[in-house]
């Protein structure tokens, strides 16, 4: 895959994460989970499906003849053993329990549980992660600057939200809610780093969903601060102009994105 199409990957996979974490329910003597949404997440790894008795399983090589084993259950309990063992611990034929050696697998799984419930589910949320390969050249980034470029061009609102959501992956910017603007100009900026409050934001930027004008205000800007909140109302009003506008937004952010991969 390209590394659009690999950032984009990115993106539905964090969706999905957020679906299936807000639905999953871990009580005392309860749990829930939303299989058919953990199966897509699922298929996105590099575990491998079978069926065993009445047990949906994925399976991947772990060491030697063990192997990582997570059952699509309400659990979502992975295992390093091997899948006839996992069928036997968790879906036992009455014949196989004449067995003491057997009764005590199926009562007591501690010598080949990994882990259960949220922490299965980050688990495998990290090894579908690890499929996609995030890295990018600089021309990797003209290709999104150009993506934008023509949104901009073609007045399409899709295809502007979709070049600031790549973007906005890349850089960890998110939307803030500043309560004082119509909500045809959404604004967006990234949480100061190095230190700074956690309240602080850096390199405001403003989208008019209407016209699809698009500004950015470099430096620090706090929605705490009144004149802050007084600069962003009187641009709204167009008694203020922002450092960059349309594009130049745009090659910016390509810019921070670089600066960002040389320091890693």
């Amino acid at each position: 895959m390209t590394f659009k199409e690999n950032l984009k990957a990115k993106i539905q996979l964090n969706g999905l994460m957020l679906k299936i974490s807000s639905t999953m329910r871990e009580t005392p003597g309860q749990r829930r989970l939303d299989k058919e949404l953990t199966q897509r997440l699922l298929d996105m790894t590099d575990f491998e499906h079978t069926k065993a008795r009445d047990l949906h399983l994925y399976v991947r090589p772990f060491e030697g003849e063990i192997e990582e084993v997570v059952v699509l259950d309400n659990e979502l309990p992975i295992y390093h053993t091997t899948v006839d063992d996992v069928a036997l611990r968790k879906s036992p034929d009455w014949k196989e329990m004449f067995s003491i050696k057997n009764i005590k697998k199926v009562l007591n799984d501690q010598d080949v549980i990994v882990s259960k419930g949220k922490e299965s589910l980050n688990l495998i949320y990290d090894s579908a992660l690890s499929q996609l390969d995030l890295s990018y050249t600089k021309d990797d980034l003209e290709s999104l600057v150009e993506d934008a470029r023509q949104g901009l061009e073609r007045k399409s609102l899709e295809k502007v939200l979709e070049s600031f959501d790549l973007f906005f992956e890349l850089l960890d910017f998110q939307p803030l809610s500043l309560g004082i603007l119509e909500h045809d100009l959404q604004t967006f900026a990234r949480p100061k780093t190095n230190g700074g409050e956690a309240s602080s934001f850096e390199h405001l930027i403003m989208l008019d969903e209407e016209s699809l004008e698009v500004g950015l205000k470099k430096g620090t800007f706090s929605p705490q601060s009144d004149l802050d909140l007084a600069w962003v109302m009187q641009y709204a009003m167009g008694e203020e102009k922002a450092e960059l506008q349309g594009i130049e937004v745009f090659e910016f952010l390509a810019e921070l994105a670089m600066e960002q991969q040389r320091a890693h």
